[in-house]
């Protein structure tokens, strides 16, 4: 087997040396190996990355802050209509 092979390929590879042969069981063992390959390519796309969760964090993170600011600006605005209000108010 001319590619280097992690130990779930070789023990796949001798499960299947004694059925098939030496050159079916390695045939078999590459195919699986592309076709895992393909479809981790194919789906590497839409996987979170530790760099994509670290900027959703930090993203989260400002919208955290906005929303904060704009709840005190509105109770602050709330606060002085309440006492607009009352000061036209005659007692």
């Amino acid at each position: 087997m001319a590619e280097s092979l992690n130990i779930s390929d070789v023990r796949l590879y001798n499960l299947h040396k004694n059925k098939f042969g030496e050159k079916e069981a390695e045939e078999f063992v590459s195919l699986i190996k592309d076709e895992v390959n393909n479809s981790f390519d194919a789906k590497k796309d839409i996987l979170a990355t530790k760099e994509d969760i670290a900027k959703l964090e930090l993203k989260i993170a400002q919208t955290e802050t906005k929303m904060i600011l704009w709840a005190f600006v509105f109770w602050v605005t709330q606060l002085g209509a309440v006492f607009a209000f009352l000061k036209f108010i005659p007692h």
